[in-house]
């Protein structure tokens, strides 16, 4: 599977336009065209933040999440755990597994979190992932 793209996984081939409105729909379209196994972590980051493709590539984030929970694409420390947090709670209900596996990673690396990204953080996080329950 990873070596397929989002664009072969979903076989939705968006079609190409003369000119892209934004920049960020620009990456979008270029991103789902690379072998999940080559996206960048602020490409997986990007989209995820977008929700496209997720189901393909939830795994990947939560196997850098569970190397670095502070795992650093191009904003700040721990982007990519508060992008991932941010995923509404129906994607949570449909994959279970990788929500209990989130939230152990969350529950493991508490005091980090709390030491790196501060407490309100934290208890950010903490309350997003309750919601999704």
């Amino acid at each position: 599977m990873e070596t397929k793209s989002i664009e072969e996984l979903e076989k939705d081939v968006w079609k190409n336009p003369s000119k892209f409105p934004t920049d960020l729909v620009e990456k979008c379209y270029r991103y789902r065209k690379i072998s999940i196994a080559e996206l960048t972590d602020e490409q997986i980051r990007l989209l995820i933040s977008q929700q496209i493709g997720t189901e393909y590539i939830i795994e990947i984030a939560l196997e850098k999440l569970n190397r670095n929970i502070l795992t650093e694409c191009n904003f700040y420390e721990g982007d990519l755990l508060i992008t991932v947090s941010s995923l509404p709670t129906e994607f949570w209900n449909e994959n279970q597994t990788e929500f209990l596996t989130f939230k152990k990673l969350i529950e493991r690396n508490s005091e980090l979190i709390k030491n790196e990204l501060g407490e309100s953080k934290y208890e950010q996080l903490i309350e997003r992932i309750g919601n999704s329950i």
